[in-house]
């Protein structure tokens, strides 16, 4: 019996130290690593295609303005070319504005008239009146082009380097001297464009420079900005750049993209407008952003002028709106 007995206690003790051993390895396995993904699905073994570039469909913004949004802009015109009459208008026809770079459409007009399309032009010192941190056609001195090419330069990335070239070439035109210094050739221009400003009935008009850099002096009317956006239209020249969305020119060796800064015309732009055929943008802290826009649409002929504008966003979005306006009516 005794035998039996240590036997059995033999056996239980066995068991007990097994028992030991097994609790000992599982309760000191180490503990997994966070994220470690073990209770985590396999990753899918699907092939997996390059995503194609999504394309937007182009929607057009310029028929979809309600009447009652609220105008952005300080002050502004619509003009009907044909009638010879103002459909709006913010105040008084004689009102005084701030042209800004709206001014190179009459410098443009002026300069031809004097100097021709294809004449070659070499920008020299009169680049050094141009103001810091105006907007340019990244013209530099030494730079030869044509004047057309110098009014494209002013249309399409508002150049005021490009304008004073042009001004200053016609200067000594008008001078009749080559020899003349640029500061004396560009004064010349200069008064030659306020005598023609009155001989074309802008009487209320009076320029300082010809790029639009803000002078208290240098202002005009909408009723002269409505002369000169007909004078504009029925100039070829002007009219061709006035509507170029973009062109890529070659300067000192350097491809340029010259981007026109209104967006009416850019068939990429949400502000595309098929009607519109120009004019000019301008700003500066005093005129706002501001437009001159000409539109031909059946037999109309509209001139839209927004100024005053807090961003350059406001000038196409008003314009678009008073366009509309017209539209529906």
């Amino acid at each position: 019996m005794k035998k039996i007995l240590y036997l059995e206690l033999a056996v239980m003790a066995v068991l007990v130290i097994v028992a030991i051993i097994v609790c000992f390895t599982f309760t000191n396995k180490p503990a997994l690593p966070p994220d470690s993904g073990e209770h985590q699905k396999e990753p899918s073994q699907e092939t997996t295609e390059t995503p194609t570039e999504s394309v937007t469909e182009f929607v057009p913004t310029w028929n979809t303005y309600p009447a009652d949004r609220q105008l952005l802009g300080q002050q502004y015109f619509v003009y009907d070319c044909k009638a010879n009459t103002f459909l709006i208008l913010s105040g008084q026809k004689t009102d005084r504005v701030y042209p800004a770079s709206i001014t190179k459409l009459f410098t443009a007009y002026v300069a031809m008239q004097y100097v021709q399309p294809d004449t070659r032009i070499t920008a020299g010192s009169e680049l050094d009146m141009v103001a810091w941190g105006s907007s340019v056609a990244k013209i530099k001195k030494g730079d030869t082009l044509t004047a057309e090419q110098l009014v494209e330069a002013m249309l399409l990335p508002s150049g005021n380097d490009a304008s004073y070239i042009l001004a200053c070439e016609a200067g000594r035109i008008i001078k009749n001297d080559p020899g003349l210094s640029a500061a004396s050739a560009v004064a010349a221009f200069m008064a030659e464009m306020n005598k023609q400003a009155k001989d074309v009935g802008m009487v209320n008009t009076h320029y300082v420079n010809p790029d639009g850099i803000h002078d208290n002096n240098h202002y005009t009317t909408f009723e002269d900005l409505a002369i000169l956006g007909k004078l504009s239209m029925g100039e070829e020249t002007i009219m061709r750049y006035a509507a170029t969305a973009r062109e890529t020119v070659t300067l000192h060796g350097e491809e340029i993209e010259w981007k026109n800064t209104n967006a009416l015309v850019d068939t990429t732009s949400p502000y595309y407008c098929p009607y519109a055929v120009g004019l000019k943008t301008g700003q500066t802290p005093s005129a706002g952003s501001c437009l001159l826009s000409a539109f031909r649409m059946d037999d109309h002929e509209l001139l839209i002028g927004v100024f005053g504008c807090p961003e350059e966003e406001d000038r196409f979005d008003d314009t678009l709106q008073l366009l509309n306006q017209i539209v529906l009516n």
